[in-house]
């Protein structure tokens, strides 16, 4: 590891905490009404002032934060911008560098209880030639990176994740694992750095073939049916589900200040979320996750202050208007996929992915949507190792 890197400790100042909670005590409930008490315009109410009544009341960060800090933390800056990640190195004695990225609304936390068991799967019934050194960045603008001073695009900071990792660290070849944006980063690095990012593994696909944009009905000429018939679906699930990304993409500080100012509002922006992207089939979202993790979740963005640059990656990329690979190109690295059911941003079938790329592994998961971190850990964990293991022999 390079002398640029700084260890650090997570510690946020109590005055911090003290704020959040009494801006959640003292949070207007009379002022909000409702017709509908499903989750269709929104969180209702009456689930979302439960989650709020329990944050007030039994919810501990500091649990949280010594987690978190069981882990080793640290701080670089990488082409102005300052970058924190964990680094946990793994067993024996040629752990695979993996790199794990996340996406929003969620953090490098969200991680955290997977980090172990990839790194020291022999402690949890798994074999020491399978471990992998894990490093887990904070996206810029997320967590406990610095703010960057613009908009933020994924292919720019694909190419500090590739710095991170070759010259920061000085692991020449690795692996790449993310859904969401962390998906559409891990492609622009097997696509551009076919050199030392070596494989990548997703739980969602964003990039696609020249001509096959996601989420929308636009497809080249000669397109396959099954081609169509996805563009058709990815349209019809992205028109339901749209306005938080329009915002987010278009005015993302007009936002902000909303988001910025009140801690339940945020928490209903990034709940919703979890609520409509999760596999909750039969299920309510307190069944899926622990008041634990998805407060986990909220506080990340509220004691960093880092909602408003959180979104900044939403209008980087609406700028850049780049979610293809250029014509006749493709990724040339082994790809591996887990599909979960995913009820917003289902998987492509393989046929359409092979336009783009190699995919070497392919698992279907019966259960998980968007957060699989969370909702399957065990698969994803299994999953990471047997990919991992395939690279290496």
């Amino acid at each position: 590891m390079s002398s640029q890197c700084t260890p650090i400790q997570i510690s946020i100042p109590q005055h911090k905490l003290d704020y959040i909670r009494k801006r959640v005590q003292d949070y207007p409930w009379e002022a909000i009404t409702t017709f509908d008490p499903s989750w269709s315009y929104g969180p209702p109410p009456d689930e979302l002032r439960a989650i709020c009544e329990y944050w007030t009341s039994r919810y501990d960060w500091r649990k949280t934060e010594n987690t978190i800090n069981t882990l080793s933390h640290f701080k670089t800056t990488i082409q102005d911008q300052e970058l924190h990640f964990v680094h946990e190195k793994g067993s024996g004695s040629n752990p695979q560098p993996l790199l794990l990225i996340h996406g929003w609304p969620y953090s490098f936390h969200s991680y955290t209880q997977l980090i172990p068991r990839l790194a020291h799967p022999e402690r949890f019934g798994g074999r020491v030639e399978d471990a992998c050194t894990v490093v887990v960045p904070s996206l810029p603008g997320f967590g406990f990176s610095s703010k960057p001073k613009g908009a933020v695009h994924p292919k720019h900071v694909r190419e500090i994740l590739n710095e991170l990792m070759t010259s920061v660290l000085g692991y020449q070849k690795y692996i790449s694992h993310g859904g969401d944006w962390g998906s559409y980063i891990s492609e622009w690095l097997g696509f551009s750095h076919p050199e030392s990012c070596i494989g990548i593994h997703l739980t969602m696909s964003s990039v696609r073939h020249h001509g096959g944009r996601n989420r929308t009905e636009e497809y080249v000429d000669g397109a396959s049916q099954i081609e169509m018939e996805l563009a058709k679906k990815e349209k019809e699930l992205w028109e339901g589900e749209q306005a938080y990304s329009l915002l987010q993409c278009t005015k993302p500080l007009k936002l902000a200040y909303a988001m910025m100012d009140s801690p339940v509002g945020a928490a209903a922006w990034i709940l919703e979320a979890f609520y409509a992207w999760s596999d909750l089939r039969g299920m309510k979202l307190t069944d899926v996750y622990t008041m634990e993790q998805l407060l986990d979740e909220v506080m990340l963005y509220l004691v960093t202050d880092t909602f408003n640059t959180s979104t900044w990656i939403y209008a980087g990329d609406y700028e850049s208007g780049e979610s293809t690979f250029p014509e006749g190109e493709k990724i040339k690295v082994p790809v591996g996929i887990l599909a979960c059911p995913d009820p917003v941003f289902p998987m492509p079938p393989k046929e359409v992915l092979e336009r783009s790329r190699t995919v070497t592994r392919w698992r279907d998961s019966t259960r998980g949507g968007h957060f699989p971190f969370y909702e399957v850990p065990d698969t994803l964990v299994e999953d990471l190792l047997a990919f991992t293991k395939e690279l290496s022999q």
